[in-house]
Protein backbone atom coordinates (compact mmCIF):
# COMPACT_ATOMS: atom_id res chain seq x y z
CA UNK A 1 0.00 0.00 0.00
CA UNK A 2 1.57 3.29 -1.11
CA UNK A 3 0.99 6.27 1.14
CA UNK A 4 2.46 9.75 0.99
CA UNK A 5 5.34 10.35 3.43
CA UNK A 6 3.61 13.37 4.91
CA UNK A 7 0.71 11.17 5.96
CA UNK A 8 3.05 9.27 8.26
CA UNK A 9 4.46 12.34 10.00
CA UNK A 10 3.04 11.34 13.35
CA UNK A 11 5.22 8.25 13.68
CA UNK A 12 8.62 7.01 12.58
CA UNK A 13 8.44 6.69 8.83
CA UNK A 14 11.13 4.13 8.13
CA UNK A 15 9.95 0.57 8.64
CA UNK A 16 12.01 -1.31 11.19
CA UNK A 17 11.99 -4.34 13.42
CA UNK A 18 12.46 -3.46 17.06
CA UNK A 19 13.92 -6.40 18.95
CA UNK A 20 11.90 -6.98 22.09
CA UNK A 21 8.85 -5.01 20.95
CA UNK A 22 5.79 -6.49 22.63
CA UNK A 23 3.14 -8.44 20.77
CA UNK A 24 -0.42 -7.12 20.89
CA UNK A 25 -3.76 -8.94 20.90
CA UNK A 26 -7.02 -6.99 20.99
CA UNK A 27 -10.14 -9.04 21.75
CA UNK A 28 -13.25 -7.02 20.84
CA UNK A 29 -16.67 -8.33 21.88
CA UNK A 30 -19.95 -7.34 20.22
CA UNK A 31 -22.78 -5.85 22.32
CA UNK A 32 -21.44 -7.31 25.58
CA UNK A 33 -22.43 -5.28 28.62
CA UNK A 34 -20.77 -4.09 31.80
CA UNK A 35 -22.62 -6.68 33.85
CA UNK A 36 -22.08 -9.72 31.64
CA UNK A 37 -19.14 -11.35 33.46
CA UNK A 38 -18.88 -12.96 36.85
CA UNK A 39 -15.97 -10.69 37.73
CA UNK A 40 -18.18 -7.67 36.99
CA UNK A 41 -20.94 -8.94 39.24
CA UNK A 42 -23.19 -11.23 37.23
CA UNK A 43 -24.59 -13.76 39.73
CA UNK A 44 -25.16 -16.74 37.40
CA UNK A 45 -22.59 -16.31 34.62
CA UNK A 46 -19.87 -18.95 34.89
CA UNK A 47 -16.28 -17.85 35.44
CA UNK A 48 -14.13 -18.27 32.36
CA UNK A 49 -10.76 -17.37 30.83
CA UNK A 50 -11.85 -13.75 30.30
CA UNK A 51 -12.33 -13.42 34.06
CA UNK A 52 -8.96 -15.13 34.53
CA UNK A 53 -7.41 -12.34 32.47
CA UNK A 54 -8.40 -10.10 35.37
CA UNK A 55 -6.99 -12.53 37.94
CA UNK A 56 -3.67 -12.65 36.09
CA UNK A 57 -3.76 -9.04 34.99
CA UNK A 58 -5.90 -5.93 35.44
CA UNK A 59 -9.63 -5.25 35.43
CA UNK A 60 -10.87 -1.74 34.55
CA UNK A 61 -14.00 -0.25 36.07
CA UNK A 62 -14.08 3.01 34.04
CA UNK A 63 -13.18 2.03 30.49
CA UNK A 64 -15.29 3.88 27.90
CA UNK A 65 -16.05 2.97 24.30
CA UNK A 66 -15.46 5.32 21.39
CA UNK A 67 -19.17 5.22 20.58
CA UNK A 68 -22.37 3.54 21.73
CA UNK A 69 -22.92 1.52 18.57
CA UNK A 70 -20.96 -0.87 16.40
CA UNK A 71 -19.41 0.76 13.31
CA UNK A 72 -18.25 4.05 14.86
CA UNK A 73 -16.89 2.23 17.91
CA UNK A 74 -14.72 0.03 15.68
CA UNK A 75 -13.57 3.01 13.64
CA UNK A 76 -12.45 4.81 16.80
CA UNK A 77 -10.46 1.79 17.99
CA UNK A 78 -8.54 1.41 14.73
CA UNK A 79 -7.89 5.13 14.09
CA UNK A 80 -7.58 6.64 17.56
CA UNK A 81 -10.07 9.33 16.56
CA UNK A 82 -13.65 10.07 17.53
CA UNK A 83 -15.98 9.02 14.70
CA UNK A 84 -17.06 12.61 14.04
CA UNK A 85 -13.53 13.41 12.87
CA UNK A 86 -13.54 10.79 10.12
CA UNK A 87 -17.10 11.00 8.79
CA UNK A 88 -18.41 7.86 10.48
CA UNK A 89 -21.59 9.70 11.43
CA UNK A 90 -25.10 10.00 10.05
CA UNK A 91 -28.68 8.90 10.67
CA UNK A 92 -27.92 5.24 9.92
CA UNK A 93 -24.95 5.27 12.36
CA UNK A 94 -23.57 2.00 10.88
CA UNK A 95 -22.49 0.64 7.49
CA UNK A 96 -25.08 -1.47 5.73
CA UNK A 97 -23.99 -4.33 3.53
CA UNK A 98 -24.74 -2.42 0.31
CA UNK A 99 -23.10 0.88 1.30
CA UNK A 100 -20.37 2.14 -1.02
CA UNK A 101 -18.63 3.89 1.85
CA UNK A 102 -16.12 2.44 4.29
CA UNK A 103 -13.47 3.36 6.81
CA UNK A 104 -11.66 6.20 5.00
CA UNK A 105 -8.44 5.02 3.40
CA UNK A 106 -6.89 8.37 4.22
CA UNK A 107 -6.88 7.28 7.84
CA UNK A 108 -3.77 5.48 9.07
CA UNK A 109 -5.04 2.59 11.18
CA UNK A 110 -3.13 1.17 14.11
CA UNK A 111 -2.41 -1.88 11.91
CA UNK A 112 -0.75 0.34 9.29
CA UNK A 113 1.15 2.27 11.94
CA UNK A 114 2.45 -0.94 13.49
CA UNK A 115 3.46 -2.29 10.08
CA UNK A 116 5.80 0.68 9.82
CA UNK A 117 7.33 -0.46 13.11
CA UNK A 118 8.07 -3.90 11.68
CA UNK A 119 4.98 -5.71 13.02
CA UNK A 120 3.13 -8.57 11.40
CA UNK A 121 -0.57 -7.72 11.41
CA UNK A 122 -3.52 -10.08 11.44
CA UNK A 123 -7.28 -9.99 11.82
CA UNK A 124 -10.04 -12.58 12.28
CA UNK A 125 -13.68 -11.97 13.09
CA UNK A 126 -16.22 -9.20 12.57
CA UNK A 127 -15.27 -6.18 10.43
CA UNK A 128 -18.34 -3.94 9.84
CA UNK A 129 -16.31 -1.04 8.40
CA UNK A 130 -17.38 -1.30 4.78
CA UNK A 131 -17.31 -4.01 2.11
CA UNK A 132 -17.47 -3.09 -1.59
CA UNK A 133 -16.44 0.24 -3.07
CA UNK A 134 -17.07 0.42 -6.83
CA UNK A 135 -18.47 -2.88 -8.04
CA UNK A 136 -20.02 -5.89 -6.35
CA UNK A 137 -17.41 -8.15 -4.77
CA UNK A 138 -14.42 -5.81 -5.23
CA UNK A 139 -13.90 -5.87 -1.45
CA UNK A 140 -12.49 -2.36 -1.63
CA UNK A 141 -13.09 -1.60 2.05
CA UNK A 142 -12.10 -4.95 3.57
CA UNK A 143 -9.33 -5.35 6.20
CA UNK A 144 -6.45 -6.02 3.77
CA UNK A 145 -6.86 -2.43 2.55
CA UNK A 146 -6.33 -1.09 6.08
CA UNK A 147 -3.04 -2.68 7.11
CA UNK A 148 -3.97 -6.29 7.86
CA UNK A 149 -1.67 -8.55 5.87
CA UNK A 150 -3.12 -11.78 7.31
CA UNK A 151 -6.91 -11.96 7.24
CA UNK A 152 -8.46 -15.24 8.26
CA UNK A 153 -12.11 -16.09 8.79
CA UNK A 154 -13.94 -12.78 8.74
CA UNK A 155 -17.47 -11.46 8.64
CA UNK A 156 -17.56 -8.16 6.71
CA UNK A 157 -21.02 -7.30 8.02
CA UNK A 158 -20.87 -9.29 11.24
CA UNK A 159 -23.94 -11.32 12.00
CA UNK A 160 -27.51 -10.12 12.04
CA UNK A 161 -30.80 -11.24 13.59
CA UNK A 162 -31.68 -12.62 10.14
CA UNK A 163 -28.87 -15.20 10.44
CA UNK A 164 -31.23 -17.61 12.19
CA UNK A 165 -32.16 -20.63 10.04
CA UNK A 166 -34.98 -21.49 12.45
CA UNK A 167 -36.82 -18.27 11.58
CA UNK A 168 -35.70 -17.21 8.11
CA UNK A 169 -35.44 -18.67 4.64
CA UNK A 170 -32.15 -19.08 2.79
CA UNK A 171 -32.98 -16.10 0.59
CA UNK A 172 -33.72 -13.88 3.59
CA UNK A 173 -30.54 -14.96 5.36
CA UNK A 174 -28.36 -14.43 2.28
CA UNK A 175 -28.99 -10.69 2.30
CA UNK A 176 -26.99 -10.02 5.47
CA UNK A 177 -25.27 -13.24 6.48
CA UNK A 178 -21.98 -14.13 4.80
CA UNK A 179 -18.47 -15.25 5.66
CA UNK A 180 -15.17 -14.55 3.94
CA UNK A 181 -11.59 -15.78 4.02
CA UNK A 182 -9.48 -12.74 3.28
CA UNK A 183 -11.46 -11.18 0.39
CA UNK A 184 -13.02 -14.43 -0.87
CA UNK A 185 -16.49 -15.75 -0.08
CA UNK A 186 -16.68 -18.90 2.00
CA UNK A 187 -20.40 -19.06 2.74
CA UNK A 188 -23.60 -17.26 1.93
CA UNK A 189 -25.72 -17.51 4.02
CA UNK A 190 -23.54 -18.10 7.05
CA UNK A 191 -23.61 -21.24 9.15
CA UNK A 192 -22.25 -19.93 12.44
CA UNK A 193 -22.03 -23.21 14.34
CA UNK A 194 -18.27 -23.61 13.80
CA UNK A 195 -17.42 -19.92 13.41
CA UNK A 196 -15.75 -19.46 16.80
CA UNK A 197 -13.63 -22.58 16.33
CA UNK A 198 -12.56 -21.41 12.86
CA UNK A 199 -11.60 -17.97 14.18
CA UNK A 200 -9.58 -19.56 16.97
CA UNK A 201 -7.74 -21.85 14.55
CA UNK A 202 -6.88 -18.87 12.34
CA UNK A 203 -5.70 -16.86 15.34
CA UNK A 204 -3.48 -19.76 16.44
CA UNK A 205 -2.12 -20.07 12.92
CA UNK A 206 -1.24 -16.38 12.81
CA UNK A 207 0.53 -16.54 16.18
CA UNK A 208 2.45 -19.64 15.18
CA UNK A 209 3.58 -18.02 11.94
CA UNK A 210 4.77 -14.87 13.71
CA UNK A 211 5.92 -16.03 17.14
CA UNK A 212 9.50 -14.99 16.38
CA UNK A 213 8.67 -11.40 15.42
CA UNK A 214 6.44 -8.71 16.91
CA UNK A 215 2.81 -9.11 15.88
CA UNK A 216 -0.55 -7.41 16.23
CA UNK A 217 -3.69 -9.57 16.22
CA UNK A 218 -7.13 -7.96 16.10
CA UNK A 219 -9.86 -10.45 17.04
CA UNK A 220 -13.38 -8.95 17.05
CA UNK A 221 -15.91 -11.61 18.07
CA UNK A 222 -19.42 -12.31 16.82
CA UNK A 223 -20.62 -12.78 20.40
CA UNK A 224 -22.94 -11.70 21.74
CA UNK A 225 -24.77 -9.87 18.97
CA UNK A 226 -28.05 -11.42 17.89
CA UNK A 227 -28.61 -13.98 16.46
CA UNK A 228 -27.26 -16.00 19.37
CA UNK A 229 -25.66 -19.31 18.49
CA UNK A 230 -23.50 -21.92 20.17
CA UNK A 231 -21.18 -24.70 19.14
CA UNK A 232 -22.13 -28.21 20.33
CA UNK A 233 -19.67 -28.11 23.21
CA UNK A 234 -21.23 -24.93 24.64
CA UNK A 235 -24.97 -25.32 24.09
CA UNK A 236 -26.51 -25.71 27.53
CA UNK A 237 -23.26 -24.90 29.32
CA UNK A 238 -24.62 -21.94 31.27
CA UNK A 239 -27.19 -21.56 34.01
CA UNK A 240 -27.96 -18.27 32.32
CA UNK A 241 -29.29 -19.84 29.11
CA UNK A 242 -28.27 -19.24 25.51
CA UNK A 243 -26.74 -15.82 26.21
CA UNK A 244 -24.56 -17.33 28.90
CA UNK A 245 -23.60 -20.09 26.46
CA UNK A 246 -22.36 -17.35 24.12
CA UNK A 247 -20.27 -15.75 26.84
CA UNK A 248 -18.78 -19.12 27.74
CA UNK A 249 -17.91 -19.87 24.11
CA UNK A 250 -16.28 -16.49 23.59
CA UNK A 251 -14.37 -16.86 26.85
CA UNK A 252 -13.13 -20.29 25.76
CA UNK A 253 -11.83 -18.71 22.55
CA UNK A 254 -9.89 -16.09 24.51
CA UNK A 255 -8.41 -18.85 26.65
CA UNK A 256 -7.36 -20.86 23.60
CA UNK A 257 -5.55 -17.88 22.09
CA UNK A 258 -3.77 -16.99 25.33
CA UNK A 259 -2.84 -20.63 25.89
CA UNK A 260 -1.22 -20.58 22.45
CA UNK A 261 0.80 -17.56 23.51
CA UNK A 262 1.90 -19.43 26.63
CA UNK A 263 2.69 -22.58 24.66
CA UNK A 264 5.16 -20.61 22.57
CA UNK A 265 6.61 -18.98 25.74
CA UNK A 266 5.94 -15.43 24.57
CA UNK A 267 3.45 -14.43 27.28
CA UNK A 268 5.87 -12.06 28.99
CA UNK A 269 6.22 -10.19 25.73
CA UNK A 270 2.50 -10.08 24.87
CA UNK A 271 -0.09 -7.50 25.86
CA UNK A 272 -3.68 -8.70 25.46
CA UNK A 273 -6.71 -6.47 26.01
CA UNK A 274 -10.36 -7.54 26.11
CA UNK A 275 -13.14 -4.95 25.71
CA UNK A 276 -16.61 -4.66 24.21
CA UNK A 277 -17.59 -2.34 21.37
CA UNK A 278 -20.64 -0.87 23.12
CA UNK A 279 -23.32 -1.74 25.64
CA UNK A 280 -25.85 -4.57 25.38
CA UNK A 281 -29.01 -4.61 23.30
CA UNK A 282 -31.47 -4.62 26.17
CA UNK A 283 -34.45 -4.94 23.83
CA UNK A 284 -33.45 -8.54 23.17
CA UNK A 285 -34.56 -9.35 26.72
CA UNK A 286 -32.93 -12.54 28.06
CA UNK A 287 -31.24 -12.95 24.67
CA UNK A 288 -29.50 -9.61 25.22
CA UNK A 289 -26.74 -8.68 27.61
CA UNK A 290 -26.66 -6.93 30.94
CA UNK A 291 -25.60 -3.41 31.86
CA UNK A 292 -25.49 -4.49 35.49
CA UNK A 293 -26.52 -1.57 37.68
CA UNK A 294 -25.77 0.98 34.93
CA UNK A 295 -28.53 2.83 33.12
CA UNK A 296 -29.19 2.28 29.42
CA UNK A 297 -27.56 0.11 26.82
CA UNK A 298 -26.56 -0.04 23.17
CA UNK A 299 -27.09 3.18 21.25
CA UNK A 300 -27.24 5.51 24.25
CA UNK A 301 -24.70 7.67 26.04
CA UNK A 302 -26.02 6.63 29.43
CA UNK A 303 -23.30 4.69 31.24
CA UNK A 304 -24.74 1.34 30.18
CA UNK A 305 -24.19 2.21 26.54
CA UNK A 306 -20.58 3.40 26.74
CA UNK A 307 -18.97 2.00 29.92
CA UNK A 308 -17.34 -1.30 29.06
CA UNK A 309 -16.07 -4.41 30.82
CA UNK A 310 -12.31 -4.36 30.20
CA UNK A 311 -9.34 -6.58 31.02
CA UNK A 312 -5.61 -6.20 30.31
CA UNK A 313 -3.11 -9.06 30.54
CA UNK A 314 0.68 -8.89 30.27
CA UNK A 315 2.42 -11.32 32.64
CA UNK A 316 5.42 -9.78 34.35
CA UNK A 317 4.46 -6.23 33.34
CA UNK A 318 0.84 -5.65 34.38
CA UNK A 319 0.35 -6.31 38.11
CA UNK A 320 -1.79 -9.40 38.67
CA UNK A 321 -5.20 -9.07 40.31
CA UNK A 322 -5.33 -5.28 40.10
CA UNK A 323 -8.59 -3.34 39.80
CA UNK A 324 -8.04 0.00 38.09
CA UNK A 325 -10.49 2.89 38.43
CA UNK A 326 -8.78 5.36 36.07
CA UNK A 327 -10.95 6.83 33.30
CA UNK A 328 -9.66 5.56 29.95
CA UNK A 329 -11.08 4.94 26.49
CA UNK A 330 -10.96 2.53 23.59
CA UNK A 331 -9.50 5.34 21.46
CA UNK A 332 -6.40 5.10 23.67
CA UNK A 333 -5.44 1.73 22.22
CA UNK A 334 -3.95 3.48 19.20
CA UNK A 335 -1.46 5.70 21.04
CA UNK A 336 -0.70 3.04 23.64
CA UNK A 337 0.27 0.31 21.20
CA UNK A 338 2.22 2.70 19.01
CA UNK A 339 4.22 4.00 21.96
CA UNK A 340 4.97 0.51 23.25
CA UNK A 341 6.06 -0.50 19.74
CA UNK A 342 8.62 2.30 19.66
CA UNK A 343 6.61 4.71 17.51
CA UNK A 344 6.48 8.43 18.02
CA UNK A 345 2.94 9.79 18.14
CA UNK A 346 2.51 13.49 17.46
CA UNK A 347 1.38 14.91 20.81
CA UNK A 348 0.41 18.20 19.13
CA UNK A 349 -2.16 16.53 16.84
CA UNK A 350 -5.42 17.71 18.42
CA UNK A 351 -7.42 15.73 15.88
CA UNK A 352 -6.21 12.41 17.28
CA UNK A 353 -8.08 11.76 20.50
CA UNK A 354 -5.97 8.78 21.56
CA UNK A 355 -3.60 9.09 24.51
CA UNK A 356 -1.15 6.48 25.71
CA UNK A 357 -2.23 4.62 28.84
CA UNK A 358 0.93 2.53 29.11
CA UNK A 359 1.57 3.99 32.57
CA UNK A 360 -1.99 3.20 33.62
CA UNK A 361 -1.55 -0.41 32.52
CA UNK A 362 1.52 -0.70 34.74
CA UNK A 363 -0.39 0.96 37.60
CA UNK A 364 2.26 3.69 37.61
CA UNK A 365 0.34 6.79 36.52
CA UNK A 366 -3.15 8.30 36.42
CA UNK A 367 -5.31 8.66 33.36
CA UNK A 368 -3.95 11.08 30.75
CA UNK A 369 -7.49 12.37 30.16
CA UNK A 370 -8.96 15.40 31.84
CA UNK A 371 -12.07 15.07 29.67
CA UNK A 372 -13.77 12.41 27.56
CA UNK A 373 -16.32 13.54 24.96
CA UNK A 374 -19.28 11.29 24.19
CA UNK A 375 -21.21 11.65 20.94
CA UNK A 376 -24.31 10.27 19.30
CA UNK A 377 -23.40 10.56 15.61
CA UNK A 378 -22.24 14.18 15.24
CA UNK A 379 -24.07 15.42 18.34
CA UNK A 380 -22.10 15.96 21.53
CA UNK A 381 -24.16 14.37 24.29
CA UNK A 382 -22.01 14.25 27.40
CA UNK A 383 -18.59 14.90 28.90
CA UNK A 384 -16.77 12.83 31.50
CA UNK A 385 -14.65 15.04 33.79
CA UNK A 386 -12.96 13.33 36.71
CA UNK A 387 -15.66 11.65 38.73
CA UNK A 388 -18.37 13.75 37.07
CA UNK A 389 -20.52 13.09 34.01
CA UNK A 390 -22.15 16.15 32.47
CA UNK A 391 -25.00 15.27 30.11
CA UNK A 392 -26.18 18.04 27.79
CA UNK A 393 -28.44 15.69 25.83
CA UNK A 394 -29.89 12.31 26.77
CA UNK A 395 -31.93 9.67 25.01
CA UNK A 396 -35.15 8.60 26.62
CA UNK A 397 -35.18 4.89 27.28
CA UNK A 398 -38.16 2.84 28.21
CA UNK A 399 -37.56 0.46 31.07
CA UNK A 400 -40.52 -1.72 30.15
CA UNK A 401 -39.65 -4.16 27.37
CA UNK A 402 -42.72 -6.32 27.83
CA UNK A 403 -43.86 -5.72 24.27
CA UNK A 404 -40.47 -6.79 22.94
CA UNK A 405 -40.06 -9.98 24.93
CA UNK A 406 -41.81 -12.54 22.83
CA UNK A 407 -41.03 -15.50 20.62
CA UNK A 408 -41.23 -13.73 17.29
CA UNK A 409 -39.30 -11.99 14.57
CA UNK A 410 -37.50 -8.79 15.58
CA UNK A 411 -36.92 -5.82 13.33
CA UNK A 412 -34.34 -3.05 13.10
CA UNK A 413 -36.49 -0.68 15.15
CA UNK A 414 -36.01 -2.77 18.27
CA UNK A 415 -32.98 -0.71 19.24
CA UNK A 416 -34.69 2.24 20.89
CA UNK A 417 -31.69 4.57 20.91
CA UNK A 418 -30.55 4.59 17.29
CA UNK A 419 -31.65 8.20 16.78
CA UNK A 420 -29.70 11.25 17.87
CA UNK A 421 -32.09 14.06 16.89
CA UNK A 422 -35.72 12.89 17.07
CA UNK A 423 -38.35 13.45 19.74
CA UNK A 424 -36.90 10.70 21.94
CA UNK A 425 -33.82 12.86 22.51
CA UNK A 426 -33.95 15.48 25.27
CA UNK A 427 -31.70 18.53 25.72
CA UNK A 428 -30.89 19.75 29.22
CA UNK A 429 -30.14 23.37 30.13
CA UNK A 430 -28.58 23.40 32.61
CA UNK A 431 -27.10 19.96 31.92
CA UNK A 432 -27.57 16.91 34.12
CA UNK A 433 -24.62 16.35 36.45
CA UNK A 434 -23.85 12.99 38.02
CA UNK A 435 -21.04 11.91 40.29
CA UNK A 436 -20.36 8.59 38.60
CA UNK A 437 -18.15 7.38 41.44
CA UNK A 438 -20.92 7.80 44.01
CA UNK A 439 -23.83 7.28 41.60
CA UNK A 440 -22.74 5.12 38.63
CA UNK A 441 -26.39 4.30 37.89
CA UNK A 442 -27.05 8.00 37.14
CA UNK A 443 -30.12 8.07 39.34
CA UNK A 444 -29.44 11.23 41.36
CA UNK A 445 -28.50 14.38 39.40
CA UNK A 446 -26.60 17.01 41.33
CA UNK A 447 -27.75 20.60 41.78
CA UNK A 448 -26.08 22.62 38.98
CA UNK A 449 -26.28 25.78 41.09
CA UNK A 450 -23.69 24.25 43.42
CA UNK A 451 -21.30 23.33 40.62
CA UNK A 452 -21.08 26.58 38.67
CA UNK A 453 -17.28 26.75 38.55
CA UNK A 454 -17.00 23.16 37.45
CA UNK A 455 -19.59 23.68 34.71
CA UNK A 456 -17.76 26.77 33.45
CA UNK A 457 -14.55 24.75 33.25
CA UNK A 458 -16.26 21.93 31.34
CA UNK A 459 -18.11 24.33 29.02
CA UNK A 460 -14.82 25.98 28.12
CA UNK A 461 -13.32 22.55 27.41
CA UNK A 462 -16.28 21.79 25.13
CA UNK A 463 -15.72 25.07 23.28
CA UNK A 464 -12.03 24.26 22.74
CA UNK A 465 -12.86 20.71 21.70
CA UNK A 466 -15.47 21.74 19.14
CA UNK A 467 -12.97 24.18 17.63
CA UNK A 468 -10.82 21.17 16.66
CA UNK A 469 -13.66 19.44 14.78
CA UNK A 470 -13.34 19.94 11.04
CA UNK A 471 -16.56 19.26 9.09
CA UNK A 472 -16.12 16.00 7.19
CA UNK A 473 -18.33 14.36 4.60
CA UNK A 474 -20.22 11.40 6.00
CA UNK A 475 -19.18 7.99 4.70
CA UNK A 476 -22.33 6.30 6.03
CA UNK A 477 -25.65 5.83 4.25
CA UNK A 478 -24.28 5.82 0.69
CA UNK A 479 -26.57 3.03 -0.48
CA UNK A 480 -25.87 1.33 -3.80
CA UNK A 481 -27.96 -1.81 -4.26
CA UNK A 482 -25.53 -3.03 -6.93
CA UNK A 483 -22.88 -3.49 -4.22
CA UNK A 484 -24.91 -6.09 -2.32
CA UNK A 485 -22.47 -8.99 -1.69
CA UNK A 486 -23.37 -12.00 -3.81
CA UNK A 487 -21.03 -14.95 -4.10
CA UNK A 488 -22.71 -16.84 -6.94
CA UNK A 489 -24.77 -14.32 -8.87
CA UNK A 490 -27.69 -14.35 -9.16
CA UNK A 491 -28.23 -17.15 -6.62
CA UNK A 492 -26.18 -15.49 -3.85
CA UNK A 493 -25.78 -18.90 -2.21
CA UNK A 494 -22.48 -20.75 -1.80
CA UNK A 495 -20.47 -22.96 0.52
CA UNK A 496 -16.84 -23.29 -0.54
CA UNK A 497 -14.65 -25.57 1.56
CA UNK A 498 -11.31 -24.28 0.20
CA UNK A 499 -11.84 -20.68 -0.91
CA UNK A 500 -8.20 -19.82 -1.56
CA UNK A 501 -4.73 -21.27 -1.40
CA UNK A 502 -2.56 -18.44 -0.08
CA UNK A 503 -3.29 -18.88 3.62
CA UNK A 504 -3.59 -22.65 4.07
CA UNK A 505 -3.02 -23.79 7.62
CA UNK A 506 0.45 -24.90 8.69
CA UNK A 507 1.06 -27.60 11.27
CA UNK A 508 1.15 -26.08 14.77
Amino acid sequence: MLVGISTFAFFLCVAKTVVGSPNFIIFFADDVGYGDFQSFGHPTQEKGPIDVMGDEGMRFTSWYSGDSICTPSRASLLTGRLPIRIGVVGPNRVFWQWDQGGLPKSEITIAEALQQQGYATGMVGKWHLGINEKVANDGGHLPMHHGFEYVGTNYPYGQNWKCDPKKFSTAEMSEKCFKYKNSTFVQQPTDMINSTFEMVEDAKDFIMRNKNQPFFLYMPFLQAHCTLFCSPGFCGSSRRGIYGDNINEMSWAVGEVLDTVKRHSIQENTLAIFISDNGPQLEMCVDGGSSGFLKGGKGSTWEGGIRMPAFAWWPGTIPAGEVNHEVVSTVDIYATLLELAGGNADEDDVTRDSKSISGVLRNESPSPHEFLFHYCSDRLMAVRYGEYKISYVTQMRTTDFTDFCYEGVPDDDRITNLRCYDDTVVSHDPPLIFNTDEDPAEEHPLNPARHGLMLSHVNEAVRRHKATIVPTRSVLGLKNAALQPCCNYPACVCNYEHPYESQQKSEL
